[in-house]
């Protein structure tokens, strides 16, 4: 892969907000691949540009009166010049329905998902997705889609394109950003390509007009003047050579070459060219060869009549630049592309007219007319000529007239005039297919049902736009994933954003970091998401929570932390936090169960302690009044045999005996309950506190 180019945004004499690249020349004898020298690329590369100009001449000069129109120019030049000197109204209500669909395009958020496919792995397809969404942002991608779109809508065209640029001016990391075309006309496609987004295209050319003096400051050695009389008066009839400045052009193509395809031992596929021993290193021994076509988009800064910088190029399956098409027809094999405003120029011009026509008339109109006898106005004529311009409300005639004056009524307005003009405002809806309610205009719907299904009716009917809108975005996703694996290829520290709009800062690509995520291995698809953003959902979910908890209040005690977040006011994630610890821990995540207290654990093993050791003292008073009961028992025994031997001195034995057997085990039983009740009244309680007997 080639060293990608640096850009520089350049303001241009045509308007044209295109990058330049570095000013950095070729080689003398450099010459592009598949062609045997520099004159005869050239010349190729002059006849394809002549034929897609060409092929597409009629919808590029519609798409460019479209715009005027849009923006104005809304009389045709031959009407114009035969009411010369007449009222000429122009009432330019083409942006309103123009903004109509940009404003439901800007209203939804689309992001683009990263789907893992054969050897992917979905936390590193998580990580991409994170990162085109940091390259968006970083790139102001929004506003870059809404141009596009806005140009789409209005003349049928738009174009943006994705780059590779530097970091900064003094590091050598490269990031990936989405630029800008701001005129579509500037990007000249390949005639053949059919797909709305151009993905088919095998070339295409991103024009810019630089002045004569910029271009020879930037390229010496390829200075206008240097060429001969013959070659200059060509390059000035093909428009090469302007009186503006000089045409520079990046021209794209796609170029095919055949790679050796290797499987490695860890189920790995790379392209090898010459570093195989660092792939066998790194993924181990080959286990499958073969040859394989590599597509790569390829671009030479070039002019007419020389190759200015290049080649630059990428591993891609399509050109890095994206098309955003509006409507097509094909017609006999000619491809008629419109927007929103084609069809509706007939009727905003009849509308003009009208109008304009009924202000000539109302201009025109005299303002007081007066019919009346030569004697009754004579040498008076001026007074009654001027009596409009005065507020006095006498009129003198003379007196010895036949009749008096009498004024006459202006003539009416012509209803018809204003009959015509609104049927054409609603021609204009008609064609568009946008009525009243999606203009947030009153209309005969009443209710919300109807309203909501007149709205639908405008949505449907403008549906194209945005599925080629959105079919463009893919697009740009698709290369900004394919572009991951070749700019982000080593070890560094990039931005990702989440789902949650949340700012990470991950390591990546770092072999002695078993946690780094390597973007360089696996397969990945891209797809599109679209709906509210993240903002309007989050408000969305906090207000149905809100909702939830009026009707089900014993939520916030499985809930209450999940309520609080969700809510955008200062504090609410602190308070999210203190709710959480008075969630029972059944109702959590493993991962956000809280573990023990630590004070707590340890009162609870004092307390088991304690209680073994009364279980201790019970046991053994309970094997000493055993062996009282024994003792009991024996001298009982004794008294018996006594009496057998010795009747008469039987009776003392018996009570001596008794006696002291009963003392020996009432102080022993004595002893052991005064020491439970010491280890009762030192037990400490659930709270903590020592209990008081």
């Amino acid at each position: 892969m080639a060293e990608a180019p640096k850009f520089k945004e350049t303001s241009t004499a045509t308007g044209v907000d295109v990058l330049a690249f570095d000013t950095t020349p070729v080689k003398k004898d450099y010459v592009p691949e598949g062609f045997e020298s520099k004159e005869a690329f050239l010349k190729d590369m002059r006849e394809e540009y002549e034929a897609d100009i060409d092929f597409d001449r009629e919808n590029r000069d519609q798409a460019l009166e479209d715009k005027k129109f849009m923006a104005g120019e809304q009389w045709d030049p031959v009407v114009l010049e035969q009411r010369k000197g007449l009222p000429c109204l122009t009432i330019n209500s083409v942006p309103q329905f123009v903004a109509q669909l940009v404003g439901d395009w800007r209203e939804s958020k689309r992001g683009v998902k990263v789907l893992p496919t054969e050897n992917g792995d979905k936390n590193i397809a998580d990580i991409r997705a994170d990162l085109i969404r940091s390259i968006e942002t970083q790139s102001r991608a929004d506003r870059v889609y809404d141009n596009s779109f806005e140009s789409c809508v209005g003349s049928g065209d738009g174009a943006f394109r994705v780059s590779v640029e530097y970091s900064k001016d003094d590091v050598f990391d490269q990031d990936i950003f989405v630029r800008p075309i701001d005129d579509a006309q500037s990007v000249v496609w390949d005639r053949l390509s059919i797909d709305p987004t151009g993905r088919d295209a095998r070339h295409c050319f991103v024009d810019d007009l630089i002045p004569t003096k910029d271009f020879e400051r930037k390229w010496p050695e390829s200075k206008p003047s240097d060429l001969s009389t013959r070659s200059y008066r060509t390059m000035t009839s093909s428009r090469w050579i302007e009186p503006d400045g000089v045409r520079v052009t990046e021209y794209w193509r796609m170029v095919e070459r055949n790679r050796m395809l290797v499987l490695f031992e860890d189920s790995s596929i790379r392209f090898v060219d010459n570093n195989l021993d660092s792939l066998i290193e790194k993924h181990g021994a080959p286990v499958k060869t073969r040859i394989a076509p590599c597509s790569f988009a390829q671009m030479h800064l070039v002019t007419g009549f020389d190759i200015l910088s290049g080649p630059y190029e990428y591993r891609l399956t399509r050109l890095p630049v994206v098309r955003m098409t509006g409507r097509v027809v094909n017609v006999a094999g000619n491809r008629i592309r419109y927007g929103l405003v084609r069809f509706m120029k007939d009727s905003v011009r009849l509308r003009n007219f009208w109008r304009s026509v009924a202000a000539e008339q109302l201009g025109y109109a005299p303002k007081a007319q007066w019919i009346a006898p030569e004697s009754a106005v004579e040498g008076r004529e001026d007074e009654f000529r001027k009596a409009h311009l005065t507020r006095d409300p006498l009129i003198i005639y003379n007196d010895d007239a036949t009749a008096p004056p009498e004024r006459l009524a202006p003539p009416p307005m012509q209803t018809a005039l204003h009959q015509e003009a609104e049927i054409n405002v609603q021609d204009m809806k008609d064609v568009t297919g946008i009525h009243d309610a999606s203009l947030g205009i009153k209309s005969n719907e009443t209710s919300g049902r109807a309203i909501s299904a007149r709205q639908r009716e405008g949505d449907i009917a403008s549906i194209t736009y945005y599925d080629n809108g959105n079919a463009a975005v893919l697009e740009a996703g698709d290369v900004m994933n394919q572009l991951i694996s070749q700019i982000y290829d080593g070890t560094r520290i990039v931005r990702i954003i989440g789902e949650d709009e949340k700012i990470k800062f991950l390591k990546i690509n770092d072999p002695s970091d078993p946690d780094s995520p390597d973007l360089s291995v696996g397969r990945y698809d891209v797809a599109l998401s679209s709906g509210a953003s993240y903002t309007t959902r989050r408000v969305e979910a906090a207000q149905a929570m809100m909702d939830a908890v009026q009707v089900w209040p014993q939520l916030l005690q499985v809930a209450g932390d999940l309520v609080a977040k969700a809510q955008d006011w200062p504090g609410a994630d602190d308070l999210a936090e203190r709710l959480k610890k008075t969630i029972p821990q059944q109702f959590l995540d493993p991962d956000e169960q809280q573990g023990p207290d630590p004070q707590l654990q340890q009162m609870q093993m004092a307390m088991a302690a304690l209680q073994q050791e009364n279980e201790t003292l019970k046991t053994d008073r309970d094997i000493d009044y055993k062996k009282l009961m024994l003792d009991l028992y024996n001298a009982e025994t004794q008294r018996i045999r006594a009496l057998s031997d010795n009747e008469v001195d039987g009776n003392n034995i018996e009570l001596e005996g008794i006696k002291t057997i009963l003392d020996s085990g009432l102080k022993l039983h004595g002893a052991a309950l005064q020491q439970e009740q010491v280890q009762t009244a030192t037990e400490p309680s659930a709270d903590g506190q020592t209990k008081e007997n």
